[in-house]
């Protein structure tokens, strides 16, 4: 996959911090109120809002892993917030330093520029036109950080950091002020300024490229618009094309905004760096990008022909080994194998259980590999019921399944705690894993997919929606390194396991249709008609599995994997789209908050919100020290602080 190879410019800056005005840096971080901040340089600030935005490993496992990633279905395994899970000091580590302390030190460095313009000598020429494009670059990194505190929690305090509690704002009074903040500077900056060596150091994203700097910003406008689609239809078109009237955003592999990751323990540590978690594929993702495209497996990668099984193959049938209570159409089958056509991206992003030749290949576990993997008898636990050999198979954890809330999986060795799913289940490859890669902040692709979402509703955009949604889609191939495939993809009219098919023009619905399997206690094939979801009881308000809406955001969706995992929870919460299956446990899931809106039997019912988290909840740290501002934001946020409680904008 394209990488701007941006790992020298860490240590430069680093060195930035080693100088004795850095001192006076951290003095100003730490208290603003107490100490003069006239020798401070403001890109020193900016450079420090990023870095600690990245999340040091801890942070990040806390965060990607067991919340956005869960949430997202994007990781599989981790079962934590997908079931309404919550940890207090997860999201108290998080709150402080990773959010509150990136948007502290955002606003300091328009702070500095703000007090010093006009007034400080010690500003030459090329800083008293550089240092305006600074603040200008804060106000649009620091209205990212505020949208990343409102779509994870809620309300926000907009007056924050101004050295007294503010009182917290409602949130639609947040994306008011993030309009404003990011139309204001995306006009403000100066396109003919340019950085020099040293300035240029300390932006890990751009280099401080005023013109990179101007695409983000109206990119990132785009995105925040289309985030009101529901709430607000008609703000959400005028901000969106008062976006698109303000320049060019972020449309190619060069100006996207993303932060070279490291290894070892800091906050450029890559996010899905801790070898302790799998990170395995989802049952969601599984199924999303089977059969789509129509593009073969043996096409992408010869030797893998001996793994391959006929497109209309749903595998071997364990009914008493998987969870029966969910609406995923795959449920209860193992697919012993590769399914026939994959997406091309499937193999760049998840690599397969002990496909040793794999380029992406991750060695986390091996002292127990993929083969011999029991599922146990009922009757007795003591006693191998089925072995099996998981190697370079296709399958997904089944979503939000845990073994004390489904006694079926305790028996399942393929994906309980102390064999599995690591060893047998495709898991996030080594590009994701060995902290040499970039985080995405905001790719090119989503450019394009939000132009065809907006071109999809009518609005004036420049372009059409299938232009635009063919464009993603080859912009997101190009940077997985697939492009060889993009032209048999986009024509593809193959439905995926959800009925979903990539060509845009193609919008015939799915049928149920034939296909085969194996019995897997018996050895016995045997024939099923296979049943798509039922698009009338999907929680998308559109109740299609093929429109156009749904082709964008499930490609969108995609595209964003592994690193835009809060802008997938995004989309789903606000449109329902990719198809989410429903949680598949047993029991109700005491101790969660999920409990009171999820039931066994609620699937057959239909989709509802009560199967998806809405938000995550505000830490007691929060309410120790500012009881005030904690009862004012759950007032604004018109429901309990948990995590079912759907935003501002969410569907409800």
């Amino acid at each position: 996959m394209k990488s701007k190879n941006k790992v020298l410019t860490l240590g430069l800056c680093a060195g930035l911090f080693l100088l004795p005005s850095c001192s006076d840096f951290d003095e100003v971080n730490t208290d603003p109120t107490k100490t003069t901040i006239d020798n401070v340089q403001p890109e020193w600030a900016l450079n420090e809002s990023i870095e600690i935005a990245q999340m040091d490993p801890g942070g990040a496992e806390r965060m990607f892993v067991y919340n956005w990633g869960s949430a997202a279905r994007l990781i599989g395994e981790m079962s934590f917030l997908n079931v309404g899970r919550y940890n207090d000091d997860y999201m108290a580590s998080y709150y402080y330093p990773d959010i509150t302390k990136s948007i502290r030190t955002a606003a300091l460095a328009i702070q500095i520029v703000d007090e010093g313009e006009g007034g400080n000598a010690s500003w030459n020429a090329h800083q008293q036109e550089f240092y305006p494009n600074v603040r200008a670059f804060a106000r649009i990194w620091r209205a990212y950080l505020v949208s990343e505190f409102t779509e994870t929690l809620g309300p926000y305090a907009i007056e924050s950091f101004q050295g007294y509690n503010p009182e917290f704002n409602s949130e639609e009074e947040v994306y008011n002020y993030v309009f404003t903040e990011l139309s204001e500077a995306v006009a403000a900056i100066n396109t003919s300024v340019v950085a020099d060596a040293v300035e240029a150091a300390c932006d890990h994203a751009y280099g401080f490229d005023a013109v990179k700097w101007k695409k983000y910003g109206i990119s990132l406008w785009m995105r925040l618009a289309m985030r009101l689609t529901n709430v607000d239809p008609a703000k959400a078109q005028t901000q969106f094309e008062a976006a698109v009237a303000a320049g060019e955003g972020i449309t190619t592999q060069d100006d996207m905004f993303s932060v070279p990751e490291s290894t070892g323990w800091n906050d450029f540590s890559g996010v899905y760096t801790r070898t302790f978690d799998d990170q395995t594929l989802s049952s969601t993702m599984a199924n999303l990008l089977n059969n789509l495209g129509g593009v073969s497996v043996t096409s992408q990668r010869s030797d893998l022909a001996q793994y391959v099984k006929d497109k209309n193959y749903l595998g071997q049938y364990y009914p008493n080994h998987y969870v029966e209570y969910t609406d995923n159409p795959t449920k209860q089958y193992w697919l012993d194998g590769l399914p026939e056509n994959l997406d091309p991206r499937a193999l760049e992003i998840f690599c397969l259980p002990g496909d040793i030749a794999a380029d992406n290949y991750v060695d986390k576990y091996a002292d127990r590999g993929p083969a011999d993997f029991a599922l146990l008898d009922p009757s007795n636990t003591e006693v191998d019921l089925v072995n099996i050999d998981a190697t370079c198979c296709w399958n997904g954890y089944p979503a939000g399944c845990r073994s004390s809330w489904s006694p079926t999986i305790s028996y399942n060795e393929l994906l309980s705690d102390g064999y599995g799913p690591g060893s047998t289940l495709p898991i996030l490859g080594n590009d994701y894993c060995a902290g040499t890669n970039e985080r995405v902040f905001f790719g090119p692709w989503e450019t394009y997919f939000l132009l065809a979402e907006a071109s999809l509703y009518g609005w004036n955009t420049g372009t059409t929606a299938q232009n635009a949604y063919e464009e993603g889609v080859r912009s997101s191939f190009e940077y997985f390194g697939v492009s060889q495939y993009v032209d048999t993809y986009l024509n593809s009219e193959e439905y995926n396991r959800v009925g979903t098919s990539v060509k845009f023009t193609h919008t015939t619905e799915p049928t149920a249709t034939q296909m085969t399997y194996v019995d897997g206690y018996t050895g016995q094939e045997g024939t099923v008609t296979y049943h798509y979801p039922d698009a009338s009881k999907i929680l998308y308000s559109g109740h299609r599995l093929n429109d156009q809406l749904t082709k964008i955001i499930t490609q969108k969706y995609i595209a964003n994997t592994p690193y835009v995992a809060l802008e997938m929870w995004n989309d789903h919460r606000r449109l329902g789209l990719p198809f989410f299956d429903t949680p598949a446990n047993e029991r109700e899931m005491a101790g969660s908050d999920m409990q009171n809106t999820w039931m066994p039997t609620n699937y057959a019912n239909g989709q509802t919100i009560g199967a998806y988290p809405q938000r995550m909840r505000y830490p007691t740290t929060l309410q120790n020290a500012d009881p005030t501002g904690y009862e004012q934001a759950i007032q604004l946020l018109g429901g309990a602080d948990n995590i079912m409680t759907p935003l501002w904008w969410a569907k409800h």
